[in-house]
């Protein structure tokens, strides 16, 4: 499950709206031009690094009634699942999902105005997760922006035993490391990426990770113990993950999660 964003006012214990509130987070930091979604001859081009299953893709879809969206995913069963939910109205017609890496796509250069990775950028290379950012500033047009939601380490070291328990989230989630909140930024700089900004957004997610043991829970009794799904090391691995991460995370280690947005110069 993706983190959702919650805003004071919004009902806690109302995941999905968390997740829509996640959405908006980051189509508000595409500052996209409106017109230019009342023009068919050039709509807003959108690419999601990471789409999974494609809902961002969807909700987007809602909001953005003329954008040509786009999302990639290097897993074939996301693709074929996102197809499928992807016929269930006219207005999601217009997403196109690619199977592929997103460190190294066929797009063509500067196609896009717009990509983002909820989430899925901590499968990049790296600490500072250069490849995947090098393939982002590719694909964006001078102008265009790129937003990126997910866990990073902040500032602040592990410590004693947090660094191999780390290493097992690590290895749970299959990355090769999260991302380091300074060498990313550092590395959005050096790329040619300018007016960057990197929001703390720790407190806003914590709502929705107190969802995740009961995520766990009702998918472990309704499709392991009462339905006809086995319990792989895949699963194992998934639910083993957020059991760590409190030991890494906010307030005892720095792990934490961040919205970071900036422009292509």
């Amino acid at each position: 499950m993706h983190f959702g964003f919650f805003r004071w006012g919004m009902n806690p214990f109302r995941r999905e709206a968390m997740l829509e509130q996640m959405n908006l987070e980051i189509l508000r930091r595409f500052h996209l031009d409106p017109e230019l979604d009342q023009d068919p001859s050039a709509p807003n081009r959108v690419l999601d690094m990471g789409c999974g299953l494609s809902a961002t893709l969807r909700a987007f879809a809602r909001r953005l009634p003329r954008a040509d969206l786009h999302g990639i995913t290097l897993v074939p069963w996301q693709l074929e699942q996102g197809r499928h939910l992807n016929q269930s109205s006219p207005e999601t017609s217009r997403i196109t999902l690619a199977l592929g890496d997103y460190e190294h796509t066929t797009y063509p250069s500067a196609s896009f105005d717009a990509v983002y990775a909820i989430e899925s950028s901590c499968y990049a290379h790296g600490a500072n997760k250069s490849a995947f950012l090098h393939e982002a500033h590719r694909l964006l047009r001078t102008g265009g922006r790129i937003v990126v939601a997910d866990g990073f380490l902040g500032p602040g070291k592990l410590r004693g035993p947090q660094k191999s328990i780390f290493r097992r989230l690590c290895d749970s989630w299959v990355i090769d490391t999260l991302g380091e909140v300074a060498p990313f930024t550092r590395e959005l700089e050096r790329i040619g990426f300018r007016d960057i900004v990197v929001e703390y957004k720790q407190w806003r997610v914590t709502p929705s990770v107190l969802h995740v043991p009961w995520v766990t829970l009702k998918f472990l009794l309704t499709n392991v113990a009462f339905g006809e799904r086995k319990m792989t090391r895949a699963r194992w691995n998934n639910i083993l993950a957020p059991i760590l991460l409190p030991f890494v995370g906010f307030p005892v280690g720095p792990m934490a999660y961040y919205i970071v947005s900036a422009t292509r110069a």
